[in-house]
């Protein structure tokens, strides 16, 4: 074995909305790095800590036994903690193995990553070229995107300019399946209806400027109809799938594209079930009815806030009316919408998460998730939020969507947590809805499904532990993220309609 890729553990605790979905998806851009170095011929063992429900006793032995030269560990913001556990694990029972971190905590604080001193590499940003360069022994002041160690005490730090984005995806090889366990994998419940299911992506990047959000620093490209239903196909003859989820942040921005994979989907006569991310300002009726009729069934909109100075504030200039007549657009075509909400964002006061629970109601959206605003490393609204001194803890840990990492001055703790409960009682326990569900069920698994997600609900709850409250001063410098107008950027998506 020549590279071993994990996937570390992200555990939940009991009282987390998320605990309650139990999903598991295969890890995707590890899957892309895996494929891209095997094309290079080296041999490649992927382990999936979530998905194969191992401990790190089992990671010890496997590092014990096999002793890879290469380690690559991936991390978002709230696994960080168990990557550098993991990292610590190999350094101990093969400490000649070089282990490389990636993932998007990494990319926005590479110099805190590179301080343990079990990580010997950091790769910033996408990571199958500079992965593979690293592995293959190109010079490291060669690779770009690469975070290292020099030894030297004026500099310890050296950080490569970033490595060049890849134009053309449709030139990298297909994320590497085979090396995972696939009958493993479960979607979120609500989000699938067919099984088999897998996750797919197809773009990079975001048109949008969220404050809250590290696409926006991507650039945007997108894979060819073609490609994607190439994929489709290979995936069903492998694997059998009958359902594909794609994650990418805004699937309909290149809507020409989507409306020529939803013409191939039917002309190839596919037998699958689909849903994607969208944002509101991006569909259209013409498009929407090619989805249904090429198998989507669910879209997923971030409407965030029902506070249009809210939506200023964060970057995200879609305003009310027009988020009204996107979720009935979908509605119209027989499409089911899933609405994701934020609690917390700059400037939320009781009036406006009242509003924003209100508007959840009034749009009544076929899933409702309310989240709490988490503030990630890498994203405008960390930096506000480090500078001001709104931030409750570095406890990467607690950045989980379900606790109030930031002490907002507009709006306690307590109100912000109690009303995040609220919002999911009000909207899951009205007796429309309830009865919605109830004639919509269509088996045992759809029975357990909703069990399920009736428990979670239940007992949603922040999990976070509590701080001392710091009284604050009132920030009078809010809206100094909103633009006077949208982001060039978003034309994008009036551009191809």
């Amino acid at each position: 074995m020549d590279i071993l890729l994990i996937n570390p553990p992200w555990l939940t605790k009991d009282g987390n909305i998320w605990h309650g979905v139990q999903s598991t998806s295969p890890p995707l851009g590890l899957l892309y790095v895996a494929a891209y170095v095997e094309a290079g011929g080296r041999t490649v063992h992927v382990m999936d800590v979530n998905a194969e429900v191992l401990h790190f006793e089992d990671i010890e032995q496997f590092v014990r036994d096999h002793r890879p030269p290469w380690v690559g560990i991936t991390s978002v913001t709230a696994q960080i903690g168990n990557t550098l556990r993991v990292a610590g694990i190999v350094k101990r029972v093969s400490p000649e193995s070089k282990v490389v971190v990636g993932g998007v905590h990494a990319t926005a604080l590479p110099d805190e990553v590179l301080s343990d001193p079990n990580i010997d590499y950091v790769i910033r940003g996408e990571g199958e070229k500079p992965f593979y360069a690293l592995v293959d022994g190109q010079p490291l002041e060669s690779i770009g995107g690469l975070s290292y160690r020099n030894g030297n005490p004026l500099q310890p730090m050296v950080h490569n300019p970033p490595a060049e984005p890849v134009a053309d995806l449709d030139s990298l090889p297909a994320p590497a399946y085979h090396l995972i366990k696939f009958h493993l994998y479960k979607p979120a419940a609500g989000a699938c209806r067919r099984l088999p299911a897998v996750n797919m992506t197809m773009t990079r990047g975001c048109p949008g400027k969220c404050t809250f959000c590290s696409s926006a620093q991507t650039p945007l490209r997108t894979r060819s109809a073609e490609h994607i239903v190439d994929e489709i196909l290979r995936l069903e003859a492998r694997y059998g799938i009958r359902e594909v989820s794609f994650y990418d942040d805004t699937f309909t921005i290149f809507k020409r594209n989507v409306a020529r994979l939803c013409e191939l989907i039917v002309a190839r006569n596919l037998d699958l079930a689909w849903s994607c991310f969208a944002r509101t300002d991006c569909v259209s009726p013409w498009l929407l009815k090619k989805m249904k009729q090429s198998g989507c069934h669910q879209i997923l909109f971030g409407i965030e806030s029902a506070d249009p100075r809210i939506l200023r504030t964060i970057r995200k200039p879609i305003n009310i009316e027009q988020t009204r007549k996107a979720v009935r657009m979908v509605q119209d075509a027989g499409i089911e919408v899933r609405a994701a909400f934020m609690f917390g964002n700059p400037g939320e006061t009781v009036e406006s998460l009242r509003r924003t629970i209100d508007f959840a109601k009034e749009l009544d959206p076929d899933i409702a998730v309310f989240n709490i605003t988490t503030p990630y490393p890498g994203t405008k609204m960390f930096e506000w939020a480090r500078k001001n001194g709104y931030l409750r803890t570095l406890d990467w840990s607690q950045y989980d969507l379900a606790n109030s990492v930031m002490e907002l001055p507009t709006v306690s703790t307590e109100e912000l947590n109690r009303l995040y409960r609220v919002a999911y009682r009000e909207f899951y326990f009205r007796p429309r809805y309830l009865w919605r569900r109830l004639v919509s069920m269509r088996g045992f698994e759809d029975i357990r499904t909703n069990l399920r997600a009736l428990r979670s609900i239940l007992f949603v709850r922040d999990t976070a532990p509590r701080p001392a409250r710091r009284k604050r001063p009132a920030d009078r410098s809010l809206g100094r993220f909103a633009p006077q107008t949208a982001s060039s950027a978003m034309e994008i998506c009036a551009s191809t309609t």
